[in-house]
């Protein structure tokens, strides 16, 4: 196959950031300044993208790792790049040419690791929701109904009957009835069957273990039940 390449990198001066507390060598740091300092110019025309990402390695030194699944599709020939752009920032190439094939991109440990989005959405993490809200019942106390009888004897006084308003049922008085409902609405079972994943209420606080995008979805969620309250 032939290889057609016309590709220049211009490195401007890299600028001090701030170390991170887990970045003790710098390595987060200065991948991140030579992402945004880094101009390149690409050319490439139906090239299989772990050849591209070699040449981005030698141009730039930046040591790049293909996750499992993206080697397989490289091997199989699924990957295929074709891309020209001129004297772009590094980081903004990278995206281009990598939503070509549905692909990202996260730093792990020095290295910049190219996964599939899919791959990428499975990493799950905790977060916390404050449903307090949603768990508290909330009463509007209208007023009492007021009701006059003669008795069935006109010639006695009326009697006043005073009827108190009875209480709706509220419907996350049990706080796994929310649960039930979120699980239901992120996709049930498919979604909650897998292994690492939790959900679970406490003092007031929806405790989640979860990909990023079930995450995003239950927050949405919240955000409508809000407004249905």
């Amino acid at each position: 196959m032939i290889r057609r390449l016309a590709a220049t990198a211009a490195l401007l001066g890299i600028f001090a950031l701030p170390v991170c507390a887990d970045d003790p060598d710098g390595a987060k740091t200065e991948i991140l300044n030579k992402l945004e300092t880094t101009k390149i110019s690409l050319d490439f025309k139906d090239t299989n993208l772990s050849e591209v990402i070699d040449f981005l390695h030698e141009v730039t030194g930046i040591n790049f790792v293909l996750s499992k699944n993206v080697q397989d599709k490289a091997r199989s020939g699924e990957l295929k790049v074709d891309i020209k752009l001129e004297d772009l920032p590094l980081r903004t190439a990278l995206k281009l040419l990598l939503n070509l094939n549905d692909l990202t991109l996260v730093y792990k440990k020095g290295v910049l690791m190219v996964e599939t989005k899919e791959e990428r959405g499975s990493e799950l993490s905790m977060k916390m929701f404050d449903v307090k809200d949603l768990l508290m019942k909330i009463r509007d106390f209208p007023g009492p109904s007021l009701e006059l009888s003669s008795g069935g004897d006109s010639s006695s006084a009326p009697t006043t009957g005073i009827t108190e308003p009875e209480d709706s049922a509220h419907p996350f008085d049990d706080p796994e009835s929310l649960v039930n409902i979120i699980r239901n609405a992120t996709g049930g079972d498919s979604v909650w069957g897998k292994d690492g994943v939790s959900i679970a209420i406490s003092n007031g606080l929806l405790v989640v273990v979860q990909s990023g995008e079930v995450l995003k979805e239950i927050q949405q969620l919240i955000v409508s039940l809000r407004q249905f309250k």
